[in-house]
């Protein structure tokens, strides 16, 4: 493994290649176009490496929580939704319905300072050429767009994680790690930058009182941690098998 803790500056350059979207008209638009992050390939073997030792020691060691999954050893998203399902079945067992929020982190990857991801790392325990490679990682990094012939001027990135990287999510879910332990863990879910939060109940009010609850704590949490929520992509759904009623009850997130 890499114990001088460095991440060579060559590997720390990037390129863009704008592409345009299949049959988009509307060339002007930005939506028309899908811009794709070419790394170094060599980078790219040594940060798969990485990723695959930091995954196996994450899940081993229980730095990470038996509800976080996806890039990690036999935690698919197939096993989440059984986790969601035996739950949800469970609580009918029981007489009780339950609600499920799901929620989005915005610009998700992009919103990652070194400082704070260093500091959540030596929270977690990891070994300090770890740290200090991850500290490497970061630091220094640039990027050039090419659209067609054209090429720009490298440009200083001084925050975030490579989208493209193969050592991105594992990183990013140690990062937000501690949003299970936000209010009651039971039923937080993870799944890469996805949360979800399940909810059971007598009633279906019940559920959301005890949702809008732990999203009262996640919220200044996020605040905290540089990290926000997208109330576009917000969700929520009620299990139940009651006829259906007029009107399900909601919750309000920002204002929404």
């Amino acid at each position: 493994m890499n114990l001088l803790g460095y991440h060579p500056k060559i590997f720390r350059k990037a390129e863009v290649v704008v592409l345009p979207k299949p049959n988009k008209r509307d060339l002007n638009s930005p939506r028309s176009w899908r811009p794709i992050i070419l790394l170094p390939c060599l980078g790219k073997g040594l940060e798969r490496l990485i990723a695959k030792r930091v995954s196996q020691a994450a899940v081993r060691q229980g730095v990470l929580s038996t509800q976080q999954f996806g890039a990690l050893p036999k935690r698919s998203a197939t096993d989440l939704v059984s986790c969601l399902v035996h739950d949800v079945e469970r609580a009918r067992s029981h007489g009780k319905l339950a609600s499920l929020l799901t929620l989005d982190i915005k610009g998700a990857f992009d919103t990652v300072f070194s400082g704070c991801l260093k500091r959540r790392l030596h929270e977690q325990r990891w070994p300090n050429w770890l740290i200090m490679w991850v500290k490497s990682f970061m630091s220094n990094r640039s990027i050039k767009i090419r659209l067609g012939d054209t090429v720009t001027e490298e440009t200083a990135l001084h925050c975030g994680l490579p989208q493209g990287s193969p050592v991105l999510p594992i990183l990013f879910m140690l990062y937000i790690e501690p949003i299970l332990r936000v209010g009651k863990q039971r039923g937080n879910f993870i799944y890469a930058d996805d949360i979800a939060i399940l909810r059971t109940g007598r009633s279906l009010t019940e559920c959301t009182e005890k949702i809008t609850h732990n999203l009262e704590r996640l919220l200044p949490w996020g605040q905290e941690n540089a990290l926000s929520f997208d109330p576009e992509k917000t969700e929520l759904q009620h299990f139940t098998q009651a006829p259906r009623p007029k009107e399900y009850p909601g919750i309000t997130f920002k204002g929404k």
